[in-house]
């Protein structure tokens, strides 16, 4: 059956005219053309007999010719047909029946031989132009792959560096150009170790020859310090993917590359905030740990315990609230008192005032300090001028000792309760000397008939301003 539909379609195949009709006008019109062209082949032969005797066939071989060039094979099998009918037409000098069978079965046999061979071009044209138009369509798809990779590779937001096989650098994407500070001229051909510092490049061949005997996805950078170098010198932490993109050359060597400084200076940033809250939780533990045993030491009973203990825990609260609000970067001395003076001013006008200077101080001592001060505002809320209509006033400054700045804070108390001297030191007092003796400094308490006073006075770090 193969053979059979490949004869029909080499009878079927079209000339260059006939291609651009449909098969049945085709078929009608390459008859008609075939005809004509045997009758105009018919009439000029006519018109030369007076001057050509013989080769009454001259003028039909370019009419068998032209027709199955221009209509296809079959009109040229038609043309054939029809011309060997019309060149018994064709007045010949006198020869035997023999000899006249002997030329037109020799001017078929010639043109079918025409016939075939202009068939075998124009199936051969035919199949070059869709060879042509496959070349055409998969050049477009390729282009447009190229274009998609290209637009792919300027778009993605890591740095692309593809070297080949010796790793000479060959494509580049923006997002390399900007992360190295090259221009893609400067890259292109260059060998990649150009990105890298001197420290990396001497273990490089042996890693990419590793790669390639083994090729594979593989990422570099990830638990270990690895640096890009720039134009200008700098180094910066990379995570790196190597693979390698198949082709006829052997394959191209892809590394795509991420910036990582902002994201390891944040884990710098976690790892410091992680101990300094150790450091911190530690501290605050072992504040809470001596709170509750000093206070159930003076407490005289449950009752007492639990009210000095909440508001002393209340008081450390309170100061980490204040740094809390100001990212632990410290925390004004004024902010302090505020804190542990607010919850007994609300609702009553000037039932305490503050005033001084701003000073920050680190957070460690602004906590001491709060526990200072909340002491001091609970005895005054208690027994003091918070208890009954009095007020409370606050004044600080700086002042200079042996030319290091020391800060003296002054509480005093008016228009409480008359006051008296406690008979025995307790926790609370004890609480105010040691923790301004932990800042280096000293605290002085008075209790005046008209009410207490506190003055403290501590020297200030070099960064506490």
């Amino acid at each position: 059956m193969l053979p059979v539909r490949r004869l029909a379609s080499f009878l079927m195949q079209a000339g260059l005219l006939g291609g651009r009709l449909n098969p049945r006008t085709n078929a009608l019109v390459g008859v008609a053309a075939s005809l004509a062209a045997v009758l105009v082949a018919l009439l000029l032969r006519q018109a030369i007999s007076p001057w050509l005797i013989g080769a009454q066939f001259i003028t039909f071989f370019p009419a068998v010719i032209l027709v199955t060039l221009l209509f296809g094979t079959a009109p040229g099998l038609v043309a054939v047909a029809a011309a060997a009918a019309a060149s018994t037409l064709i007045p010949v000098p006198a020869q035997s029946a023999a000899q006249a069978t002997s030329a037109t079965l020799m001017f078929i046999f010639v043109a079918l031989l025409d016939v075939a061979i202009i068939s075998t071009l124009l199936v051969t044209n035919s199949a070059l132009k869709r060879s042509l138009a496959r070349i055409g369509e998969l050049n477009d798809h390729l282009r447009a792959g190229e274009a998609r990779f290209r637009d792919l590779l300027e778009t993605a937001p890591d740095a692309m560096v593809i070297a080949d096989r010796d790793e000479q650098i060959v494509l580049v994407n923006t997002e390399a150009e900007r992360m190295f500070g090259y221009a893609r001229a400067d890259l292109i051909g260059q060998p990649i170790t150009k990105l890298m510092p001197d420290e990396f490049r001497s273990g490089h061949q042996g890693r990419i020859a590793a790669f390639l005997a083994a090729p594979r996805l593989r990422r570099m950078g990830y638990g270990r310090n690895l640096f890009g170098l720039r134009k200008d010198g700098s180094q910066f932490p990379i995570e790196t993917n190597l693979n390698l993109l198949p082709g006829s050359d052997g394959g191209l060597i892809s590394s795509v590359i991420r910036d990582v400084t902002v994201r390891r200076e944040g884990e710098e940033r976690q790892a410091l905030l992680i101990r300094e809250l150790n450091h911190r939780v530690k501290n605050t533990l072992a504040s809470v740990q001596a709170i509750v045993h000093q206070t159930l030491r003076t407490a005289r009973d449950p009752e007492a315990f639990t009210e000095a203990l909440t508001a002393r825990l209340a008081a450390l609260s309170q100061s980490h609230d204040v740094l809390t609000r100001n990212d632990w970067g410290g925390a004004l001395v004024r902010d302090v008192a505020l804190e542990q003076l607010s919850p007994y001013g609300r609702g009553v006008e000037g039932r305490f005032r503050l005033t001084g200077p701003d000073v920050m101080l680190s957070p460690n001592r602004a906590v001491t300090l709060g526990m200072v001060m909340g002491e001091l505002a609970t005895n005054a809320a208690k027994y003091g001028a918070l208890s009954d209509g009095g007020t409370v006033e606050v004044d600080w400054a700086l002042h200079e000792i042996d030319g290091a700045k020391w800060l003296r804070l002054v509480w005093t108390e008016r228009g409480g309760p008359p006051v008296q001297a406690p008979n025995t030191r307790g926790f609370g007092t004890r609480l105010i000397e040691r923790s301004v003796q932990g800042l280096s400094g000293v605290a002085r308490l008075a209790f005046h008939p008209g009410g207490v006073s506190c003055e403290i006075d501590f020297p200030l770090l070099t960064s506490e301003t």
